[in-house]
């Protein structure tokens, strides 16, 4: 039985017509919501685009809702299920992102983020950005089933239980796929680790 927050009275005002309820559930999850789905995509433009379809489909489909689970996971599980299509249809363009874009209006990262605020001369910037660079496509290249619950529990601080029921298996499976996905960047990465 689903939590009766106030996610699922937003979900219920969906489900009768009112869009006051999905406008509640953008403005609580929007944030969270783009930041995870940029993680995943690695695209400023698309990740809005993503999380834009997520609400979307959260609309669309808010009367097949079964109130088993919490909204936010349902919420996630469709975004997570469009990311791993977008990436499959799009492999081309991965990483694109414009220079022109403030980050920090939507995502809350700027780009002074990236790099660390101690370094003293532009090579080590530079060092510095390209290792950040092999990062984020070593974690762009993990597998969907490994990408997402490092995404999710690793790089926002979700707990294991919230992954687990937003894929549907078991927190040990977790805990396998985030030991597995951190072997695989050990060993992608382990030049910079040295």
């Amino acid at each position: 039985m689903a939590v009766k927050d106030a996610d699922y009275a937003s979900l219920q005002k969906i489900q009768s017509g009112d869009e006051a309820g999905l406008r509640e559930l953008m403005s609580r999850h929007r944030e969270a919501l783009f930041r995870f789905v940029y993680r995943y995509v690695n695209n400023e433009a698309d990740a809005a685009e993503l999380t834009e379809q997520t609400f979307f489909r959260v609309y669309q489909n808010a009367s097949r809702f079964r109130p088993n689970a919490k909204v936010i996971t349902w919420i996630f599980a469709i975004a997570g299920n469009l990311c791993r299509d977008f990436i499959r249809r799009n492999r081309k363009r991965q990483g694109d992102l414009s220079l022109d874009v403030d980050l920090d209006d939507r995502t809350n990262i700027q780009r002074g983020d990236t790099i660390a605020s101690s370094l003293s001369n532009p090579e080590e910037a530079a060092v510095s950005s390209e290792s950040l660079s092999k990062v984020n496509a070593a974690i762009f290249a993990l597998p969907h089933k490994l990408k997402f619950p490092f995404i999710f529990c690793v790089l926002e601080d979700n707990s294991y239980d919230a992954c687990a029921e937003v894929l549907q298996t078991s927190r040990k499976t977790v805990e396998t796929r985030i030991y597995r996905a951190r072997k695989l960047l050990r060993e992608e990465l382990s030049d910079l680790l040295a």
